[in-house]
């Protein structure tokens, strides 16, 4: 009698334990919820603006988007494409692309071309690649993103890091990294140039 007791009263304190824990997690989570999400819409603002950099705009860029369908830039669903215009003229398109080549997993990045496509700038959102090696992707670690800037796509051929031949210098130890970032953003250019009179007029309906 007394196991079953002394069993009985250990069920009911775990019992009472896991429902408290499972209590203090939901609260935790009503009451983070907002202030993450405002902290992830900052951290996008950020990136968003830091892309833009001295292109002359007068619109909210983060709130003005036009759907895009993703596959061409590495996912299997629509992507919101962010607009900067003046005056109403579409300036840049800034798009979220997705690589699955990465050394250690996806690379997600933030790509802005201009309306004569050339590149205004790409940032790296979220990588898994190797510290010390593949994360030369974050700004604060390496200038190497910043080699895109004001570039355009003019020859396939020329458009890959140096050991494929190309125009891009690959991390020291890593080549992986580099050459997933240069063909995704490759291959984002080429969509834009092929529609890039139906995406910067469906662009400026979204005004």
């Amino acid at each position: 009698m007394k196991i079953l007791q002394s069993l009985r009263t250990n069920v009911t304190g775990i019992a009472i334990f896991a429902a408290l824990t499972a209590l203090l997690i939901s609260a935790t989570f009503v009451l983070t919820k907002d202030p993450i999400s405002r902290n992830i819409k900052e951290q996008a603002s950020i990136k968003l603006y830091e892309i833009i950099g001295d292109t002359p705009f007068d619109n909210d860029v983060f709130s003005q988007t036009v759907s895009v369908d993703g596959k061409a830039f590495g996912y299997s669903h629509p992507i919101d494409a962010h607009i900067a215009t003046l005056k109403g003229k579409v300036q840049t398109v800034i798009f979220p692309v997705l690589s699955k080549q990465g050394y250690s997993g996806d690379i997600s990045l933030l790509l802005g071309i201009n309306v004569d496509n050339s590149i205004a700038g790409v940032r790296v959102v979220s990588h898994k690649e190797t510290p010390g090696l593949g994360d030369k992707l974050e700004l604060k670690k390496s200038p190497w993103l910043l080699d895109f800037n004001n570039k355009k796509k003019l020859q396939d051929e020329n458009w890959a890091v140096k050991k494929d031949g190309g125009q891009f210098d690959q991390f020291t130890g890593a080549t992986i990294t580099p050459r997933a970032v240069v063909n995704a953003v490759g291959d984002a250019l080429d969509y834009f140039e092929n529609n890039r009179q139906a995406l910067t007029q469906a662009a400026a309906k979204s005004h």
